[in-house]
This record gives structure tokens, C-alpha cells and sequence, in this order.
């Protein structure tokens, strides 16, 4: 309600028929002045307190009423200084030329008087923009996020458009264009770099804005866009800090669990080897017992190696020890040593063209392909199928393991190659390496060492999923970096 009023009220004040009327008020108010010297001096000499009327009327409200002033105060002085008085007629003749050259000079005053205040206000306009923006820009230069900038633009903007000022989000600002019309003013913020924003003026009258006021405006939202754009980068650099922090303490922590580890580990698996030297001693349900340590040590040892592994592929310390391997011959290896796990599994091998000698580290890619054959056979059941594929491609070789298991849910193929993170299989979580969720990390840190990519994904002709990974034909650097 108050901004309505304001509204009005600036409007009337704008207005031509109160300035006009504003005019022939103020030169009724100097004629009242000036009528008690009517007798104690030389009529003429009245004439200055209607060019200073003329002037003032010049200065505070323009040309136009200044002008009207000038054409009321001859008349005034005619009707009330000339005699007769109050009268439109004159004595002497003269007088009409004492007429003319008082028009003529109130007209000249007037005109020159309104240039100055025109360019005195335009003076005083640009200041005030000048003020604004440097405001505006102090603000949002100290903005640490999106409310603190559409605080800092309601607070400036709010008193001199009269208008609730916000910022408007989302898909509905991308397609925004300017307009500055009507009870709603918006100006687009920028691109895709600050999500389509835009800011709106909600006014209390309609009305069109001017030249300047859309230059304003539109700087404003420059400025605007860019403290966004400032924020979003700032926040984007402390996200990557505080994630660079906490992958250096994961893989200082990881190294350090795992040193600690093979220690007892070590003494410990002597231990169980040599109580099982011991089994003729030893009664039934003992050795059973010694049986179950013996796995769960070597289960243990497993996972400290994988530790030790993922630590070194993180800190970009794995290094190949490259040769000529037959990437055929590892598969077969790899197959026959997973004989004992896969049970009734049937493991059955393709090849598709001519399989080259692959220059590669031949141990750790036999680890890989262990395995991503270990993850199918915990996914497969126990009268279902694995298939190892080996295909030629252009300029490199792609080796894939599909299963006839329940196959990837949705999403995990974007994370199951990250360390700790597990699909949601329906028979169990899609881990590899031991159940940690480390064996599929290491996987595509070994491959992409080798130059090589590694994904997931499900099989488009039916049940189960596919893991694939390339070795390229040509060297690679030989070091994750």
C-alpha cells in the first residue's frame, strides 16, 4: 500500500497540469510580494522579482511551466503595476515595449535557466546511477551466496524503483527475455553459467521503464550474474578441496591399515600352518576349526593385499612391469586356478579373431580377469553361465565376462568401479575382491594403467551383466598418474 502511494504521488508531481499550475502559483505569490512596493519605487524595478519567479520556476520544474510563468507574470505586472491598475490597458504607450522586452526576457531566461537544470539534473542522475552500481557492486562483491545477493539487490534497488525485487530460479528464467513494461519488470541474468536467473521488479503501478532505467537494470544483472557465477565457482573449489583432503587421508589411512596388517597377519598364518602339520595329534573337530582359521587368514590376506594395492593405484605409485604376454594363455591360467569356486558354473571361453601378444603386466591382468570371473561366479547361480570373450578391435583388444545372473540395478553402473561403493544385486551386493568393495576399484585402476577402459553395463539380449575392459595394442605410460 505504501508503494502505491509513493507511486501516486510521484506521478501527480509529474504531471504537466500541476507543474503549470505550480507555475502561475508561484508568480501569484511574487506579484503578492511585490504589491506592497507598488508605490515606494519605479514599477520597472518590480520586473526583477518576476524574472527571479521566471528562474526559479525554470530550475524546479522545466521549460514548459516556465514558459507559461513568463506569459502570467506580463500580464500580472501589466494588470497590477501599470497604470490604471487593475487594469489590462496602459497609459502610456511605452509600456508595451516595457511588455515585450519583459517576455522576451523572462522567455530567454527561462530557456537558458531550464537548459542548466536539465543538465545540472543529468548530472546529478548519472551520479546517482554511479552510486548505485558502485553500491550494487560493493554488495555482491561480499556475497557468499545466491540469498545474500538477492538481499544485497532488494535492499539497493527496492527504494529507487519502488518495487519488490527478487531473483527467479530455474527453467522458467532460462527462456526470459528483457521487459520493462508493465506491473512486472525481468531482466535475464546471463546463460546456462548462472542457471537462466532472472531478476524481477514486482511494481506497485504499471509502467514503462526509460532508456536509462533499462541500462541500469540491465548492468545490474551483469554485475549480478557475475557474483553468481563468482559464488558457484568458489563453492565448486571448495568442494574439490575438501574431496582432495579426504582422498589423501583415505589413502593415507589405507596404506597404514594395511602395513599394520600383514604383521600379525603374517605370524598368524604360521601359526595355522602349523597347527595343520599338527593334524594327526590334533582331534577331529579341532582340525575343522583349523580348516575355518585357515580360510578366514587367507581370506584377511587377501584383503590387506588389496588395500596395499588400492593405496599404491591412488597415490599414482603402481608401476607395470611390462612384457609380451599371450592374453589367451593368462585367460586359460585364470580359468583353470577358478576351477575349484566356479562348482557347477559352466565357465566357457569365445574368441573373436586373431588374439595378438598384448605388451602388459601379465600378473596384474590375470588379477583383473580373476577377478571380474570371481564377481560373476557370486552373482551367478549355481547351474548358471560365464562366458569369457576375447575380441580383436582396431588398434586394440577387448576382453568381456558376462553372466546370467540378476544383473546391474539401475545406477550402479557409475559407481561400481569406486572404491568402498557396492552394487544391490538381488543375490548379494556386486562387490569383487572379497566382499569390500575394493577388487572392481583395483580392476579399473590396473586397466587404465595399461592405457585401457574398463565399464559395466547389462547384457541387452537378456538376463545378467557384462564387465568389459580394452588393452590397447600400442605402449602406454607404464604408471597411474
Amino acid at each position: 500500500m505504501r508503494v502505491v502511494k509513493a507511486a501516486k504521488k510521484d506521478a501527480l508531481l509529474r504531471s504537466a497540469a500541476f507543474r503549470h499550475g505550480a507555475a502561475v502559483a508561484v508568480v501569484v505569490a511574487a506579484s503578492l510580494l511585490a504589491l506592497p512596493l507598488r508605490g515606494l519605487t519605479d514599477p520597472d524595478n518590480l520586473t526583477m522579482v518576476y524574472f527571479t519567479a521566471v528562474v526559479m520556476i525554470a530550475l524546479k520544474l522545466g521549460l514548459a511551466p516556465a514558459i507559461v510563468g513568463s506569459v502570467v507574470s506580463v500580464a500580472l505586472f501589466n494588470f497590477l503595476f501599470t497604470p490604471p491598475y487593475y487594469s489590462f490597458e496602459a497609459i502610456n504607450p511605452a509600456s508595451y515595449l516595457t511588455f515585450g522586452i519583459m517576455l522576451v526576457s523572462s522567455l530567454l531566461a527561462a530557456v537558458l535557466t531550464s537548459g542548466l537544470s536539465s543538465r545540472l539534473a543529468e548530472a546529478d542522475q548519472q551520479k546517482t546511477e554511479t552510486r548505485l552500481l558502485l553500491d550494487v557492486a560493493r554488495a555482491l562483491s561480499s556475497a557468499v551466496s545466491r540469498s545474500d545477493v538477492e538481499a544485497g539487490l532488494s535492499r539497493l534497488l527496492s527504494p529507487r524503483y519502488q518495487a519488490r525485487v527478487t531473483l527467479a530460479a530455474g527453467t522458467a528464467g532460462a527462456a526470459a527475455v528483457t521487459r520493462l513494461s508493465g506491473l512486472v519488470w525481468q531482466v535475464p541474468l546471463g546463460g546456462e553459467e548462472v542457471g537462466g536467473d532472472v531478476l524481477l521488479l514486482e511494481r506497485g503501478e504499471p509502467g514503462d521503464a526509460s532508456d536509462a532505467a533499462r541500462l541500469e537494470l540491465e548492468t545490474v544483472a551483469a554485475l549480478a550474474a557475475q557474483a553468481l557465477l563468482r559464488i558457484a565457482n568458489a563453492e565448486a573449489a571448495a568442494r574439490a578441496t575438501a574431496n582432495q583432503e579426504s582422498e589423501r587421508l583415505r589413502n593415507v589411512l589405507l596404506s597404514s591399515l594395511s602395513h599394520d596388517l600383514r604383521t600379525p597377519l603374517t605370524v598368524l598364518s604360521g601359526t595355522v600352518a602349523n597347527l595343520a602339520r599338527m593334524r594327526k595329534r590334533l582331534p577331529r573337530d579341532a582340525m575343522e576349526e583349523v580348516a575355518q582359521l585357515t580360510r578366514q587368514v587367507t581370506r584377511l590376506q587377501t584383503f590387506t593385499g588389496n588395500l596395499l594395492k588400492m593405496a599404491a593405484i591412488s597415490a599414482g605409485h603402481l608401476r607395470l612391469h611390462r612384457e609380451p604376454y599371450s592374453l589367451l594363455e593368462i585367460a586359460g591360467a585364470t580359468l583353470q586356478r577358478l576351477g575349484e569356486v566356479k562348482g557347477e558354473r559352466r565357465l566357457l571361453t569365445q574368441v573373436s579373431g586373431d588374439i595378438p601378444m598384448i605388451d602388459m603386466d601379465g600378473a596384474l591382468i590375470e588379477q583383473v580377469i580373476a577377478n571380474l570371473i570371481d564377481n560373476a561366479i557370486q552373482h551367478t547361480e549355481p547351474e548358471g553361465t560365464i562366458i569369457l570373450e576375447l575380441q580383436r578391435q582396431e588398434g586394440q583388444v577387448r576382453v568381456s565376462i558376462r553372466d546370467d545372473g540378476p544383473g546391474l540395478a539401475p545406477g550402479d553402473d557409475a559407481v561400481i568401479f569406486e572404491r568402498f561403493k557396492t552394487g544391490d544385486g538381488s543375490l548379494s551386493d556386486r562387490k569383487g575382491g572379497g566382499g569390500h568393495g575394493l577388487g572392481l576399484a583395483i580392476c579399473r585402476g590396473i586397466i587404465e594403467a595399461h592405457g585401457g577402459i574398463i565399464d559395466a553395463r547389462n547384457n541387452p539380449e537378456g538376463r545378467g551383466a557384462c564387465f568389459s575392459f580394452t588393452l590397447p595394442l600400442g605402449g602406454a605410460s607404464g604408471r597411474l598418474s
